[in-house]
């Protein structure tokens, strides 16, 4: 499902910031990916949504080769993946309905299937009530599931999530990982979540690769708790 072989990853500017990078993970497969500020996490999610390419090695997705994608490849690449971010990335002037529609129109879906498909992803993150309100209207809490539903309407094989519970209290990062939870059991979907909430990691034990200065430095299949700065 995903592969890394033998990747590394020098940015113009001289900076290393993977070395000799070596994943692989399964389908339906839940794993954190943790470590310090500048340690790889974000370059990795780049490489794995095609918006880097590795300097060397290989990074496989769904039997895609992506480092090897022409830049007009990648939008169609991105179709079998969703990714969640931070900090949400609504469209502010689009409705709920509207934000979730909106990464199906621009695969071309009609309007009908349309309809029907943002409906069942709002009510799995349990925001059916909300279709119609704008981002601002919402908790920070409510605006992560939104983007959740737009990241899973056209049924990614592969979840990314960026630091998904990084804006969020305890309480409402417990709900996002119960729901992120119930989209892999249920759905079979991938997920790869970087994140830097030790304490998550350790309440909802998954496999946890550690990354420092651009090295898997563990791959732990029970995951739990790890040390590492911040």
């Amino acid at each position: 499902m995903i592969e890394c072989n033998h990747v590394y990853k020098q940015y113009k500017n001289g900076t290393n910031a993977l070395y000799d990078l070596n994943i692989s993970v399964e389908q339906g497969e839940f794993v954190y990916i943790i470590g310090p500020t500048g340690s790889g996490k974000s370059t990795l999610i780049k490489l794995l949504d095609g918006e880097e390419t590795p300097t060397k090695g290989d990074v496989n997705v769904v039997g895609i080769n992506v480092g090897k994608l022409r830049p007009r490849q990648v939008p169609l690449y991105r179709r079998n993946i969703g990714v969640v971010f931070q900090d949400f990335r609504l469209l502010r002037a689009k409705t709920v309905f509207e934000n979730v529609a909106y990464a199906l129109e621009v695969i071309n879906m009609k309007k009908k299937p349309i309809r029907k498909r943002v409906s069942e992803v709002l009510d799995l993150v349990g925001l059916k009530s909300k279709e119609g309100s704008f981002p601002n209207q919402l908790s920070g809490g409510q605006q992560q599931r939104v983007a959740i539903a737009r990241a899973i309407a056209n049924r990614p094989k592969v979840l990314i999530a960026d630091e998904p519970t990084g804006n969020l209290d305890p309480e409402k990062s417990d709900e996002i990982m119960d729901l992120l939870e119930k989209i892999n059991t249920r759905y079979g979907t991938t997920i790869l979540m970087v994140t830097h909430d030790l304490t998550l990691v350790n309440k909802h034990r998954k496999r946890t690769i550690v990354l420092e200065n651009g090295h898997i430095v563990a791959d732990l299949a029970e995951g739990g708790y790890v040390r590492h700065d911040q």
